[in-house]
């Protein structure tokens, strides 16, 4: 975010603005929240210590037989991939530790250790799971136990 264009927009607004309207905005608690969380992330990086949430990017399908996911590693190799389960939570778990020469003017990719808990559409065991890796897509499916509801008789 270029902050001399922000101040630059402003000076501009003021010019047409009659009230304290900025002066209201940058009283506003979460205007304090936004600017010092801008200030703090200058040259760290979005992912705490190699731990993002939201990494690897996963698709959910499901079908009438199967649970497809696809979780999206370029740059992995599966012998640095690891996958466990309970219950309805899948755990993927790896490391990527390649180096490469030079000081990163930027860095989005992930590197070094990452793990993200997958919350799974039903329940599955470890044994009935299938696990490719392909093309830097790993593709997790399983079999639908619950493919129709069943209903219950109320005593």
């Amino acid at each position: 975010m270029d902050m001399n264009k922000i101040f630059q927009w402003m000076d501009l607004a003021k010019k047409y603005q009659t009230n304290d309207f900025w002066k209201e905005v940058f009283e506003h608690p979460s205007f304090e929240q936004f600017m010092n969380s801008q200030e703090s992330s200058g040259t760290e990086s979005p992912f705490e210590n190699g731990k993002n949430k939201c990494f690897p990017p996963i698709d959910i399908y499901l079908t009438d037989q199967e649970v497809l996911l696809i979780a999206e590693l370029a740059g992995y190799s599966k012998e640095h991939i690891q996958l466990s389960i309970s219950g309805i939570k899948l755990l993927i778990k790896g490391n990527n530790n390649t180096v490469f020469p030079g000081n990163p003017v930027q860095q989005e990719r992930i590197i070094g250790p990452f793990q993200r808990v997958i919350e799974l559409p039903e329940p599955t065991l470890p044994n009935q799971i299938r696990a490719t890796f392909k093309d830097g897509l790993l593709f997790i499916s399983y079999k639908r136990q619950f493919i129709q509801e069943e209903e219950v008789p109320i005593e």
